[in-house]
């Protein structure tokens, strides 16, 4: 191995991306901006992108999963806006 790591990188922040999540289409096409539609984007960057358009998407996620060195989980989504 060279020591380059195999996870993909975030086109935005170029950070690695550890948390894999789904969005529908349409909502993706609504909160990432065109030059970045057809690649990685983390789930940190989609959150500031969606917050600075005002767009609410926790609904729209069931579970998002995190893959780091030394474990793999599923976290469930919580919507910041519920009380």
């Amino acid at each position: 191995m060279d020591g380059k790591s195999s996870q993909q990188t975030c086109r935005s922040c170029h950070c690695i991306d550890k948390y894999n999540f789904h969005v529908p289409d349409h909502l993706w096409q609504r909160v990432v901006p065109t030059n970045l539609r057809h690649s990685v984007v983390c789930l940190e960057c989609f959150d500031r992108f969606a917050s600075e358009k005002n767009i609410q998407y926790a609904h729209f996620l069931d579970v998002v999963y995190f893959a780091g060195e030394k474990a793999q989980m599923a976290l469930k989504v919580v919507d910041s806006h519920d009380s």
